[in-house]
């Protein structure tokens, strides 16, 4: 058996890196039924449901245009940066609902919409009909604006995107 010394093996050529480990606390079911910002979030998810969803930008937007323009508070903080509006707590909020399964990605268009586990969650839990319909009637007049929104994303994602080369008979 070989005898170890006491001494640590020093980094190669004087480096040094550390792993630094973050820890964040699962997100249940449980939490988010107590939530009221991110039910809020999951009620405006089924309300842009008939357009298949929305790009993660465009609900940023929606968000911001709802508390600034249309006095609707779903209690989010945003920063503009330019013109584009970010929220570290929307972002977290979404994260949530996606990590829980009530929200979802489509795989094809990369649009977030609510799943069937979101529905059935607000059936069970049951939201303020009044609210629902106050924010419909908002996302419907912001409807234009998120679609152009929506547009300008496809189209900069489908330029982007890298094209197949043709073969050459």
């Amino acid at each position: 058996m070989a005898k170890t010394s006491g001494r640590k093996k020093e980094p190669v050529g004087g480096t040094k890196k550390e792993l630094v480990i973050v820890t964040r606390p699962a997100v249940t079911p449980s939490q988010i039924e107590q939530d009221e910002r991110k039910r809020n979030l999951l009620l405006l998810l089924s309300s842009m449901e008939e357009q298949g969803g929305v790009y993660e930008r465009s609900l940023a937007h929606l968000v911001y245009w709802l508390q600034s323009e249309k006095g609707i508070d779903l209690g989010y903080n945003f920063t503009l940066v330019g013109d584009l509006p970010t929220s570290k707590e929307l972002k977290e909020d979404l994260i949530a609902l996606l990590y829980v399964g009530y929200a979802e990605t489509d795989a094809r268009t990369k649009k977030i919409r609510i799943s069937s586990d979101g529905k059935e969650f607000l059936s069970k839990v049951g939201y303020d009909k009044n609210f629902y319909e106050q924010l419909r009637a908002a996302v419907d007049e912001l409807r234009p604006k998120i679609a152009a929104i929506d547009m300008q994303i496809e189209l900069t994602t489908m330029l982007t995107r890298p094209r197949r080369r043709r073969s050459r008979i």
